[in-house]
């Protein structure tokens, strides 16, 4: 910590002091209370961890977990800054605010376009577990007490990694027990959904606990483009202690505009065979959401969502603007799918031919899907693909082999049946 920093710190401490006054005033409780438990599944903090490791650009992270509380590192390469206290407000606007500032704040953070978030009120929740979050980087250690004022410590980790940024949050919360606290997080450790799949920087999430251990990893085994579509095939490992299972899909993905790194994407599921199977998954924002999009494959966009992380606000019309996109990419990248030869005729068990139900949110990807079936040849016939207007449905499988396409065309007149 340089002098100009350690002065800064200074005056943000006395700051927040200040501020944690109010805040334990019985009129303001309320906010403490609402900020740290606006999550309905306990230990969401998880997700928060590895959303701002992925903005540190790690690429490896790993929890450990014992009785007395949870470590977490990563070797992120972007490391813990401050900024001047003084300039907090402008700084904010020009993306300038430095990250003891903003986790020592409430809902004060950079919002960077390449990036998810800044330790935004998310990182609040893990004071559901403990009352003073402890941070070892290489530039500063400290630890956070009533909430929001940072305290520098003396000593660093002894075992800490030169390049290692460490979290610890020791359960020392006075109405959360340590067996609940190790309990609740054990069970979102082995629990988590996909944590890497749409992280571009993360590709490992390893945890330990007292007798258990497991991990999350992600490759990639093919990686082509198409025009301004990203096709790659991906592999999702997830192992607890000797059970290990595997998940392959083919995730297509197109950037928001040419002047950002933001990314929105479809995946697609594979069987041990690499054919398409139908798996429904919420919609993702990097992280699951409980937005039930009735589809037979996987979304991510960054979303707009409610404060609680769990919904798409529905009036954002950045959001109206995600589905649209959204769907003309799942549209797009049937084509892809067809030249990769993954197109059958259980294409209807992937795509949303039939109109949705519900709130119709999700309803353009029905009709931007049907509109590539009007107009391209995507319709799998015995040798080769065909239009909408020239293919025709067999009931019956024994139908196949009883006509031929030539006896086909004779019996409805159309030379191009198929």
């Amino acid at each position: 910590m340089t002098e100009q920093e350690e002065n800064w710190f200074n005056i943000l401490k006395k700051d927040r002091e200040d501020n944690a006054k109010i805040l334990d005033k019985p009129s303001m409780r309320g906010i403490k209370k609402s900020v740290v438990e606006k999550y309905s599944d306990q230990a969401h903090f998880i997700y928060e961890l590895l959303q701002n490791a992925n903005d540190a650009k790690a690429t490896k992270s790993e929890f450990e977990l014992n009785t007395d509380g949870l470590y977490f590192k990563h070797d992120g390469k972007i490391l813990f800054s401050i900024s001047n206290p003084e300039k907090e407000d402008e700084d904010q606007q020009h993306n300038r605010l430095g990250h003891i500032n903003s986790i020592t704040s409430i809902a004060n953070s950079n919002k960077f376009e390449s990036s998810i978030g800044k330790f935004g009120v998310g990182f609040k929740s893990v004071f559901q577990y403990t009352e003073t979050p402890h941070i070892y980087d290489p530039n500063f250690q400290f630890k956070i007490e009533k909430f929001i004022v940072p305290v520098k410590l003396e000593n660093d980790l002894p075992n800490r990694q030169d390049d290692e940024t460490v979290f610890y949050f020791p359960f020392n919360k006075p109405d959360m027990p340590k067996e609940r606290a190790y309990s609740d997080i054990l069970e979102k450790l082995k629990t988590l959904v996909f944590p890497t799949l749409f992280l571009p920087i993360l590709q490992e999430v390893a945890w330990c606990a007292s007798n258990e251990k497991g991990s999350y990893t992600k490759r990639s085994l093919k990686k082509e483009q198409k025009e301004d579509i990203t096709y790659e095939q991906i592999e999702l490992y997830r192992q607890i202690g000797a059970n290990k299972t595997t998940e392959r899909l083919y995730l297509f993905s197109r950037p928001i505009n040419e002047n950002q790194n933001l990314i929105y994407s479809i995946g697609y599921f594979l069987d041990e065979k690499g054919k398409l199977i139908p798996k429904q998954f919420p919609a993702f924002c990097y992280f699951p959401t409980k937005e039930t999009t009735g589809l037979n494959f996987i979304l991510h966009a960054p979303f707009l969502l409610t404060d609680s992380r769990e919904n798409i606000h529905r009036s954002k019309e950045h959001n109206t603007k995600m589905i649209d996109l959204l769907s003309q990419l799942a549209a797009d990248s049937l084509l892809i799918l067809k030249d990769l030869k993954l197109i059958d005729d259980n294409i209807t068990e992937i795509i949303p031919y039939k109109m949705p139900v519900g709130d119709g949110f999700f309803a353009p990807f029905h009709h931007k899907i049907k509109q590539k079936f009007d107009k391209e040849k995507i319709l799998p016939a015995k040798d080769e693909y065909v239009g909408k207007g020239n293919a025709y449905w067999a009931e019956d499988n024994s139908v196949i082999e009883l006509f031929s396409d030539e006896q086909l065309a004779d019996l409805i007149k159309n030379q191009n049946a198929k």
